[in-house]
């Protein structure tokens, strides 16, 4: 019998953290769910720490790669592996509080079947707003909804929303099926960065709901290392700019509707034009990520094709 639900951790070099993580894991109050870690050829003894876990008696499987897949890569990879109902993105740097599984499956199973992902509530260690949720505005720039802000009497109320970040999202099975791509739930051509956007509008096209939760609060330490990181700080910088400038406009070629795009066109071009400028005095290394975009740009029409052909579930 499968278990309800599958938690997905992806690692790169995330020994100091991931800790406490696994420790949220363990003090659980309701254990009938199956925990996946797939680390990316960490160098720091990750691995390590969690195979520490499992011998301790943390239920769980450690699969070590040979080479960094990458955030979408890794958690592809636990896909394939895993077989519950509904899966926890959960980054290394969570904390859950004891009765968050409980409670979280007592929530998903009463949502109604159109319902793909559920957001919690995530706070930051001091208390205030790590995400709600996310948001995109005309320039196509995505954010975490209530970020930074104080968390009391904020983003209370239950409510339909675009998506939520990949550091702490539950998805349901069928939902990640459904929106596939030659199988694959996550784009691997996006490696890191925008793929929780990517996902959210490819459901969204689809007819999948995404549900806020905010009675399930989690806890975000932003202190993971994430796909990049095993880099040098100045070269690891660089190649974050230049993911994110790519990946942006990768998945508005594959997932935005041309009268979306003419509609909110004068925004986009000013926007585009002003960042270039900043970019070429401020941070030069990223206008890579513009070459990138057009070496990609072929791959990502092919998958346009494909998910907009789909149309919207029956």
């Amino acid at each position: 019998m499968s278990p309800p639900l599958s938690i997905q951790i992806v690692t790169w070099n995330s020994a100091a953290p991931i800790g406490a993580c696994l420790a949220s894991l363990a003090a659980q109050d309701r254990q009938d769910f199956e925990l996946l870690v797939v680390d990316n050829a960490s160098a720091d003894g990750c691995a390590d720490v969690v195979e520490g876990w499992l011998a301790r008696g943390l239920r769980g499987k450690l699969v070590r790669e040979a080479q960094n897949l990458g955030f979408c890569g890794g958690q592809n990879r636990a896909l394939g592996l895993g077989t519950g109902e509904w899966v926890l993105f959960l980054n290394p740097d969570a904390e859950l509080p004891p009765d968050f599984v409980r409670r979280a499956l007592e929530k998903l199973a009463a949502l109604p079947p159109q319902v793909g992902s559920a957001v919690p509530r995530i706070l930051l260690p001091d208390g205030r707003i790590d995400s709600t949720g996310l948001t995109l505005d005309r320039y196509r720039r995505v954010r975490d909804r209530g970020q930074g802000q104080p968390s009391d009497g904020a983003y209370l109320e239950e409510e339909d929303i675009l998506g939520g970040t990949g550091a702490i999202v539950f998805h349901r099975r069928a939902m990640l099926q459904d929106v596939a791509v030659d199988g694959a739930a996550l784009d691997e051509n996006l490696f890191a960065y925008y793929d929780d956007l990517d996902l959210a509008l490819r459901a969204k096209l689809r007819g999948w709901r995404c549900r806020y939760l905010p009675s399930l609060v989690a806890v975000h330490h932003r202190a993971a290392r994430n796909s990049l990181r095993g880099m040098p700080r100045r070269r690891t910088r660089g190649s974050e700019q230049a993911l994110t400038v790519r990946n942006r406009l990768l998945v508005m070629a594959k997932c935005e509707r041309l009268r979306d795009l003419l509609r909110d066109l004068p925004w986009l071009l000013a926007f585009e034009l002003a960042r270039l400028v900043f970019l070429t005095v401020k941070a030069p290394g990223a206008l890579r990520g513009y070459t990138g975009a057009a070496s990609g740009l072929r791959a990502a029409l092919r998958d346009r094709r494909t998910i907009l052909s789909a149309g919207r579930r029956a």
